[in-house]
């Protein structure tokens, strides 16, 4: 059975109510059977069911390889200018 353990996270309350919802960055690892660790990082989002208590919602990983982490720092931004100027256009 695969353990899975969380390295280090960072999240950011977002929404219109602070403590609404949140998006979560994380380091992971994954460990096998036999030993063998895989390491990830971690996107999440999710909303509080009370004060303690954290409930994910969606979650995307992103493997530890430089390209693939260069390919969405290089395109986040982008792609999100496209969608601000796509809602200015709608209003």
């Amino acid at each position: 059975m695969v353990q899975f353990e969380t390295i280090e996270k960072e999240r950011r309350d977002y929404g219109n109510f602070p403590g609404e919802k949140f998006v979560e960055v994380s380091r992971n690892k994954a460990i096998q059977d036999d030993g063998t660790e895989n390491s990830f990082i971690q996107i999440a989002t999710g909303y509080y069911k009370d004060e303690e208590t954290a409930a994910y919602k969606k979650r995307f990983t992103v493997p530890t390889d430089e390209k693939a982490v260069d390919h969405i720092i290089e395109k986040l931004p982008e792609m999100f200018e496209k969608e601000k100027e796509a809602r200015e256009q709608e209003e």
